[in-house]
C-alpha cells in the first residue's frame, strides 16, 4: 500500500512543473516555522497524526449516529476551516503569529546555512 501511495503521489506532483512547486513551498515553510518556534515539530506531528483523524474518526462516529448531526458537524467544521483560512490569509493571521522581520530574518539565516553547507559540500576531502 505504502508504495502505491508514493507512486500515485509522484504521478500527481511530479509531471507539471508547476506543480512541483507547492510540495516544496509547503517544506520550506514548515522549516521556517520549525526554525522559529522550536516546539512547531512536535505540535504539527501531534495536529496531523493524533488531532486530525482523531476528529474525522468523531464526524465518522456522529454520522453513524444521526445523518444530520454529521452533515451539520461537517459543515460547522467546513466553516470554521475556512473563517481561519480567511483570518490566515487575508487578515494577516500568518504575520500575527510568525511576524514579517522575523520570518525574513529566519529565512536569510536559512539561506546563509543552505549556502554554508554547499561550500562544505563542494570542499575537496582529504581521506586517511
Amino acid at each position: 500500500c505504502h508504495l502505491f501511495f508514493n507512486i500515485i503521489g509522484i504521478l500527481i506532483w511530479f509531471p507539471v512543473p508547476l506543480m512541483r512547486r507547492v510540495p516544496m513551498s509547503i517544506a520550506q515553510l514548515l522549516g521556517l516555522y520549525a526554525s522559529y518556534y522550536r516546539a512547531f515539530p512536535a505540535v504539527y506531528v501531534m495536529v496531523s497524526f493524533v488531532g486530525v483523524p482523531g476528529l474525522l474518526l468523531g464526524v465518522s462516529a456522529i454520522f453513524d449516529a444521526s445523518f444530520a448531526g454529521g452533515v451539520a458537524v461537517v459543515l460547522l467544521l467546513l466553516a470554521g476551516l475556512v473563517g481561519f483560512e480567511f483570518w490566515w490569509l487575508r487578515l494577516g493571521g500568518c504575520y500575527k503569529v510568525f511576524p514579517a522581520t522575523a520570518r525574513k530574518e529566519c529565512k536569510e539565516c536559512l539561506e546563509r546555512a543552505d549556502a554554508e553547507l554547499a561550500d562544505a559540500s563542494q570542499a575537496p576531502t582529504t581521506e586517511v
